[in-house]
């Protein structure tokens, strides 16, 4: 009995730290598809990042852009799933829409493991959206009263085009440069530009970035006139 407990306690000795190696390796899919732009430690500084602008997330932040769960919270594994799968608009990072269930699970695992704040806490509840009224000329009228009021051309310019006098200042939250959207291009949202996803990017914000939360400062009345005007900037 002592032999076999005396094995037994050496195979975990030496099986252990490998499982434990293994957890905390990337998955073969972060490794062929993320870590050239993401690195190997989910750090942002990937072999090709010094090239890239802007910089590529830096998973160890969870700092989330786009995501449908309130200012600050953490993304959904939907919202993950959906960033990975139609890319950022306006930046290096390219969608994944041929990957599969499994692959997207593996990478949702692997880029979790990079931050301790998945294990402290679960994803926010994602805002209700209400149903969307119809963008009327008066609505866009408002919307436009609605821009002037926030402040937008501050950042995005009086014509939406992400030159306004403070474009050239703005930082991420790890003091990177970072350009404000330009609202006349067609698909350059990163988010996505479909009328619910601008109104959820309005209400939640873009964590890690100057774009605030208008939750509080906004009903849902004025946030779709707002939706509704950028839409009106953009080029046909």
């Amino acid at each position: 009995m002592k032999t076999t407990t005396k094995l037994l306690l050496c195979l975990a000795a030496a099986v252990l730290p490998a499982l434990a190696s293994a957890e905390s390796t990337p998955s073969a899919d972060y490794a062929r598809y993320c870590v050239w732009c993401h690195g190997a430690q989910g750090t942002g500084r990937g072999p090709s990042a010094a090239r890239l602008t802007p910089v590529p997330r830096d998973f160890r932040a969870a700092q989330f852009r786009c995501r449908t769960t309130p200012s600050g919270s953490l993304p959904t594994d939907d919202d993950l799933r959906t960033a990975i799968r139609r890319g950022m608009p306006g930046t290096a990072m390219p969608s994944w829409a041929a990957l599969s269930d499994r692959q997207l699970a593996d990478l949702l695992a692997t880029l979790k493991a990079f931050s301790p704040a998945w294990g402290k806490k679960g994803p926010g509840t994602p805002i209700v959206v209400p149903p969307e009224p119809p963008g009327t000329a008066e609505s866009v009228q408002r919307g436009h009263a609605v821009y002037d009021k926030m402040g937008c051309a501050t950042c995005h310019g009086p014509s939406g085009h992400g030159d306004g006098p403070a474009a050239s200042t703005l930082r991420d939250d790890q003091g990177n440069p970072i350009r404000p959207a330009d609202f006349t291009v067609p698909g350059g949202l990163k988010c996505g530009d479909s009328p619910e996803r601008v109104y959820t990017t309005f209400m939640t914000g873009l964590n890690g970035t100057p774009m605030p939360s208008f939750d509080g400062q906004l009903g849902p009345a004025e946030a779709w006139d707002l939706v509704h005007f950028v839409a009106s900037l953009r080029e046909q």
